[in-house]
């Protein structure tokens, strides 16, 4: 890396937030998105657009696809749990977009689509789940497992990988909320939960150097 790069945790939507971490940040830093940039917080349609237009990188998060298979439907008034239910809070997504143009919500729903499970930089993975257990493993739903595990879950015990201390990748992951960064033998879970009003964590690839912003309150006002 010959510039300093940063991993930034779940957005959901805070892009005051976001501005404000930012602002923390060397100005010439690089930036990775470990996923989940929409839902709960109010402004999903900057946090993307800004992450979009500057070419910075992002692994796809569990919201990230409920957003794109669902968003075009409840703006058209069809709508499911994703934009109802308080669990996801996609209507915060709706709302971010509902007076939008056509091609610019067809931009952002394609940008989602080319998001990759996980990035891989020096001797760091950066997935939106706990991906640990199952880098080493193949299975047909590798990429589910990986945006979707927890530390505290069991669902995918028999293809878990119990010696994953010793491996010499360092996961950095989201998904997981936590109060203050959770952080292992070698890996990191980054979502401080700024979707509840607690904080936005980034941190530096190499130094592991934890930098935090809290929740702006502009971003949940109507939360």
């Amino acid at each position: 890396m010959t510039k300093p790069t940063f991993v930034i945790g779940d957005v959901h939507g805070c892009y005051h937030t976001l501005q404000n971490l930012i602002a923390k940040l060397p100005a010439d830093a690089d930036l990775i998105f470990v996923g989940d940039l929409c839902d709960k917080g109010l402004y999903t349609k900057e946090v993307i657009s800004f992450v979009k237009e500057g070419g910075y990188r992002c692994v796809l998060g569990n919201h990230d696809v409920h957003m794109r298979m669902h968003l075009k439907n409840a703006l058209a008034g069809k709508h499911n749990a994703w934009s109802t239910h308080d669990k996801f809070a996609g209507y915060a997504t709706v709302n971010s977009y509902r007076n939008e143009k056509d091609e610019l919500i067809d931009e952002h729903i394609a940008w989602l689509h080319t998001l990759p499970a996980s990035i891989e930089i020096d001797r760091y993975l950066i997935t939106h789940g706990f991906a640990l257990p199952f880098y080493k493993k193949e299975h047909p739903k590798k990429e589910l497992i990986m945006r979707v595990n927890r530390l505290s879950n069991d669902l995918y015990n028999e293809y878990y990988d119990e010696d994953f201390e010793a491996f010499e990748i360092v996961n950095i992951f989201g998904h997981d909320s936590f109060a203050q960064v959770q952080i292992g033998k070698n890996y990191y879970g980054i979502d401080t939960d700024v979707k509840r009003g607690n904080k936005l964590t980034a941190i530096e690839l190499g130094s592991m150097r934890i930098v935090d912003v809290p929740t702006d309150g502009r971003d949940l006002a109507d939360g």
